[in-house]
């Protein structure tokens, strides 16, 4: 069993421009589809408002990566190896995030809320890696910083709603295991996608313990199991050989 974003992170390391691939828009879309499948005795407060800001969780990358209907060709970095979400540039990086967390406020301050403290957590990591320039990790800190205050203008929209009750507002606990729910699905997805061979166990806790999930019988397979039924995902692959896309839908189940 292996940490979920270690084994998806080696399946990008000896990657062609001529391989399939899942651009991240898209991948976003199947994270939504699978944040509809969750089950709501199990885990609760999944509304389509957040449904559909998991799905639009990585519109930002459009610019840079395409998506099944306006594909890009792969980027190759200097060294010769393909850029994926796994070594891009952290500009580039910080730039999809921005773009991605202005298109899910449009679904409202809960979504805008999930999306900008999702990437403000994974921006710490250049913050405290002292292997980038100071002046990335400065750049890191101000996106971190600026994202705080973001969600603290949420926060407050969320637990007093305008013309709503404020008794019917989310707990911070709540609002907190809808984030998971957001990583969960964003993990889940990019393991779908990249369909590394060996089970892997998330840092998130939902439906009463860690989630680990693993390929059997045909099947990718998520326990505990927090999914109302089995959902069969289409996943849009892309890959560009001989001067043209290639396009394929792969069908896969998920349970």
């Amino acid at each position: 069993m292996q940490p979920a974003f270690e084994a998806i992170a080696a399946t990008q390391t000896d990657l062609t421009a001529e391989d399939w691939f899942v651009s991240q828009v898209d991948h976003a879309r199947l994270s939504g589809d699978l944040a509809a499948a969750i089950a709501p005795y199990k885990v609760p407060n999944v509304s389509k408002d957040v449904v559909e800001a998991i799905r639009l969780h990585d519109m930002g990358w459009m610019p840079y990566d395409g998506a099944f209907k306006a594909p890009m060709m792969p980027k190759v970095g200097e060294d010769g190896r393909v850029i994926s979400f796994v070594n891009g540039l952290p500009e580039t990086v910080l730039s999809a995030w921005t773009g991605s967390i202005q298109t899910a406020q449009s679904t409202g301050p809960l979504g805008g809320l999930l999306v900008s403290a999702h990437f403000a957590r994974l921006a710490q990591l250049y913050v405290q890696d002292e292997k980038y320039s100071p002046e990335l990790r400065a750049k890191a800190e101000q996106f971190v910083l600026r994202e705080a205050q973001r969600v603290d203008r949420q926060l407050a929209q969320v637990q007093q709603p305008e013309g709503g009750e404020a008794q019917n507002a989310l707990t911070l606990e709540e609002i907190e295991q809808l984030l998971w729910v957001l990583q969960f699905c964003d993990l889940a997805s990019l393991y779908i996608c990249s369909n590394p061979t060996v089970p892997v166990e998330m840092p998130i806790s939902l439906g009463g313990g860690p989630l680990q999930m693993r390929y059997e019988n045909g099947s990718f397979r998520v326990q505990p199991g927090i999914l109302d039924n089995v959902v069969i995902l289409e996943i849009p692959c892309l890959r560009h050989k001989d001067g043209r896309f290639e396009r394929e839908i792969v069908p896969v189940k998920v349970q």
